[in-house]
């Protein structure tokens, strides 16, 4: 039998004296006993005390000051590592993150963020996260989508936010982020981004062929007057399409809430609505007849007018185009290098209705640290950091960020038409915790009836699996719905 190895003095006595500094019978600052009271209660030598001491000063435990004595230190705390995932939606927001997060963590002590880029192109972010939080290893915080997150509210995967943020920092945002973000009450979702939808046109064509345009939200074209601007220009222009989809890349189910997104604004123009008031139906709803007519509107100006297209030409886009249904997001980034672009606002039906909502940071319920989560928050969202990643998006969700632009006559007649929209005539999309079902549903309803598709008949089709789905899903009130249905 091999013999137990011997631990030395010193270090015996280091962890006597460590181990009493942890339990506090030596405060910070207080001064240990002296070297020669040491050696006299223990019983040891000089050099024995003097390589414990020198042990535990090594250990940051003691700071030894020459005619003074032994000084009890501050213990620094072990450092906490909090993951964020984020899915970059703006050219060059990764740049944006990646700075953002090297600054918080900059001489902190007691925490560090390690940051995650994900994409919903290689993988569904949905995926991700559903495989993540069902194995226990959620991120801490995580990127996602306004929508969605009546969706994850009731899957019981997010923290609510209001209970950790202090009123006044609530209040500083622009109300819409606020309403996106509360599901039954509670605020799950600070969106870091606003949007809107718009029409971006070719300000030297329009000049040239005499096209005269709105220049206020309030003055906005109708649908006639649009598709008047429409065949004018196919017929006087050697486009291909007087009007890109989504910047030329056309219309697609692979681009997901893209299609919703820019669908829905003319349904409700149209007074056409998708679910009933409880969200438990969207048979009589999604497929009314002003529905119905918003979606043959959209449809024939694919098929049966060929104003716009569904297969990709972004080639065209921004050098060769006369107008472009766009994010806001899309004139911010082109605007910088090409001075000829400009914003319409998007046409009216029997009234206006333009979509707002877009990405924005939550917390996971699994998180073991919401205050040290919910202090990045602040950071991300100080008027300094808004301020910079507004520079990507061009759409502050900090009201300081709208009144300084005012102030300073910031907002031009382009902007100032999408400030305009998102205030007097932005709505929320569905918060219902089957929204990503019916949005993805709704894609392929779109899709085939830009392709000819029966607007009705889709529309129907649409009804029948969104109301089997929610019959399926109990309609979603074992843990929210009250209204008993």
């Amino acid at each position: 039998m091999n013999a137990k190895p011997r631990i030395p003095k010193y270090v015996i006595i280091k962890n006597q004296l460590s181990e009493e500094i942890v339990k506090g019978v030596y405060a910070v600052g207080e001064a240990i006993p002296s070297d020669n009271e040491l050696m006299r209660t223990l019983h040891v030598s000089k050099s024995t005390i003097t390589q414990a001491l020198k042990s535990l000063e090594a250990e940051g435990y003691i700071s030894r000051q020459q005619g003074r004595g032994s000084f009890v230190l501050p213990r620094p705390q072990k450092k906490v590592t909090l993951s964020l995932y984020i899915c970059p939606m703006e050219h060059g927001e990764e740049a944006f993150w990646t700075s953002l997060v090297q600054n918080f963590n900059q001489g902190r002590q007691d925490c560090q963020i390690f940051l995650t880029f994900l994409s919903n192109q290689t993988a569904p972010l949905r995926d991700i996260l559903l495989q993540r939080f069902a194995s226990g290893n959620a991120p801490d915080l995580f990127s996602l989508d306004g929508p969605d997150v009546p969706y994850w509210a009731y899957m019981d995967s997010l923290m609510p936010l209001d209970a950790y943020l202090p009123e006044e920092m609530l209040q500083s945002f622009i109300e819409p982020i606020l309403q996106q973000g509360t599901f039954q009450g509670h605020l799950y979702h600070l969106g870091y981004t606003e949007s809107s939808l718009c029409i971006l046109y070719n300000k030297k064509l329009f000049a040239s062929h005499g096209i005269s345009v709105p220049e206020t939200a309030d003055e906005a074209w109708t649908w006639e007057e649009f598709t008047d601007v429409c065949s004018y220009l196919k017929r006087h222009s050697d486009l291909p399409y007087p009007l890109l989809m989504d910047s030329g890349r056309g219309l697609s189910p692979r681009q997901g809430e893209w299609l919703t997104y820019s669908g829905l604004p003319f349904i409700e123009q149209n007074n056409g609505r998708l679910f009933n008031p409880d969200f438990s139906r969207t048979e009589g709803y999604v497929n009314s007849p002003e529905t119905v007519s918003a979606m043959n509107w959209l449809g024939e100006l694919f098929h049966k007018y060929h104003y716009t297209h569904t297969e990709n030409l972004s080639g065209l886009f921004p050098g060769n185009f006369a107008m472009s249904l766009s994010l806001p997001s899309a004139y911010f980034q082109t605007a910088k290098h090409e001075d000829s672009i400009g914003i319409l606002p998007l046409p009216r039906a029997r009234r206006a209705a333009t979509p707002h909502g877009s990405w924005g940071l939550s917390m996971a319920r699994q998180t073991k640290y919401p205050e040290l989560c919910a202090e990045f928050l602040r950071y991300v969202f100080n008027f300094q950091n808004q301020l910079k990643i507004s520079q990507y998006t061009g759409m502050p969700v900090i009201k300081e960020i709208y009144d300084a632009m005012e102030s300073f006559h910031a907002v031009s007649g382009q902007t100032g038409i999408l400030f305009s929209q998102l205030r007097n005539s932005s709505f929320t999309r569905p918060q219902t915790p089957a929204y990503p079902f019916f949005s993805k549903q709704f894609s392929y309803a779109y899709y085939n009836i830009a392709l000819g598709a029966d607007p009705q008949k889709e529309m129907d089709h649409l009804a029948r699996l969104t109301d089997d789905h929610l019959y399926r899903h109990h309609y979603y009130r074992s843990k929210w719905n009250t209204s008993g249905l």
